[in-house]
């Protein structure tokens, strides 16, 4: 043998063994934190997905879910202290008590939805959103029961047995490939905070960006890739370097939404864009109607007069919110929203937190075009983590210890 090759064997024999030792690292991480995964977590937020009555409950079956997920939290000790954080509760408080307030002296309109039972909904949000902020509940386990429901989901839907409703557009038990398209994209950037590995992380961002893409949302396509962007951007820029890159992302989808909507394979939507065109223009004159307070929760809707008996929804979350509670209610869930979740003029920011702002521009995008969408269970899940991954951080600041690597971690 001569000696040139005696070299290379032994060249090929310490690739193989470095290959091996990094293949059996990985491995023995990924099982690792399988294993730590907390089982109840796991279970209830896979329950997250059913959007759909069940079982004969009068209430979507995700709402069960989310009273069961409260029941479990506050069996349990905070992991956090919020501080000054807290003072959320009782802004929450204060805006649910005037929207209340509102829909209960307003007028109802004909094809009005029952305020009180939205009402209920909203405060069972605001609780979910304080105690999940808290760390009672573990982000790793519960996220990963809602990455392993995403799947079934669309396994479920390809296989025939979960529900379709638009022609082959992934939607599933979400019902709505709209509310699919939204879940996917904001869970699946909020995944991106528990994920340490990079392999694994651009893994789980070309598998969201498929289901996406299945849905036939272009809204929350746009939005993931944002969210995408911003993680990937953020970390290298200053505040003001944020600020442009947000300015650039609202003027690029809004550019896109104008001039690309209707090609390639979204080369069909004509029929479905005017139609939503004419569910704006008339969205936009309740707007104007409603005045400076609103007109009660559930008003958020339209009828046409060449077809009074159906009901159409607004796309438009904030103009959901103008409608229902008016300017007061709309700077609220906004101020929440941009105060304790974008946190635009804050300079240190840990990783975990970047995810977290991607997280609330993805959610603020999919508002503009996607009905339902501030004050939601997405929006609240979005806002409890950028709570809890700000609080972990200060804490972990103030004990000098170095950032946690995932936000689940204890």
């Amino acid at each position: 043998m001569s000696h040139r090759t005696a070299s290379q064997e032994a060249r090929i024999d310490r690739t193989a063994t470095s290959i091996g030792s990094r293949l059996h690292t990985e491995t023995t991480g990924v099982l690792s934190a399988v294993g730590k995964l907390r089982i109840p977590e796991l279970v209830l937020f896979f329950g997250l997905i059913f959007e759909g009555s069940m079982f004969g409950l009068p209430l979507p079956f995700n709402q069960v879910v989310m009273v069961g997920i409260i029941l479990l939290a506050i069996s349990r000790r905070p992991q956090v202290e919020l501080g000054r954080l807290q003072m959320l509760v009782p802004l929450l408080v204060i805006g649910l008590f005037y929207i209340g307030m509102i829909s209960m002296f307003a007028d109802p309109s004909e094809f009005a939805f029952d305020w009180k039972r939205r009402l209920i909904r909203l405060a069972l949000t605001a609780v979910l959103l304080m105690v999940l902020a808290s760390g009672r509940i573990d982000f790793r386990s519960g996220l990963a029961g809602l990455g392993v429901g995403m799947l079934f989901n669309a396994f479920a839907f390809y296989s025939g047995f979960a529900p379709d409703y638009y022609g082959g557009y992934l939607s599933g038990f979400f019902e709505d490939k709209n509310v699919a398209g939204m879940a996917y994209a904001v869970f699946g950037v909020l995944m991106l905070a528990v994920v340490e590995r990079r392999w694994m992380r651009v893994l789980l961002v070309l598998l969201i960006g498929v289901l996406v893409w299945e849905t036939g949302s272009r809204t929350s396509i746009a939005a993931l890739a944002a969210g995408v962007g911003w993680i990937v951007l953020a970390p290298k820029l200053a505040v003001l370097g944020r600020w442009l890159l947000g300015i650039a992302i609202v003027i690029g989808v809004a550019q896109v939404a104008e001039d690309y909507s209707q090609i390639g394979v979204f080369s069909d939507r004509e029929g479905s864009d005017l139609l939503r065109s004419r569910i704006d223009a008339a969205s936009e004159v309740k707007v104007h109607d409603a005045g400076f307070f609103g007109s009660g929760l559930g008003e958020a809707y339209v009828v046409f007069d060449d077809d009074p008996g159906k009901a159409w929804l607004f796309h438009n979350s904030y103009w959901t919110a103008l409608v229902e509670g008016g300017w007061p209610w709309l700077l609220i869930v906004l101020g929440v929203t941009v105060v304790f979740a974008l946190r635009p003029f804050t300079r240190e920011l840990s990783r975990q937190e970047i995810v977290a702002q991607a997280a609330t521009v993805t959610t603020l995008i999919c508002a503009w075009r996607l009905g339902e969408v501030l004050f939601t269970l997405q929006w609240a899940l979005v806002i409890a983590i950028a709570l809890y991954a700000h609080a972990r951080a200060r804490d972990r600041a103030m004990s000098g210890q170095p950032p946690s690597a995932e936000v689940g971690a204890r």
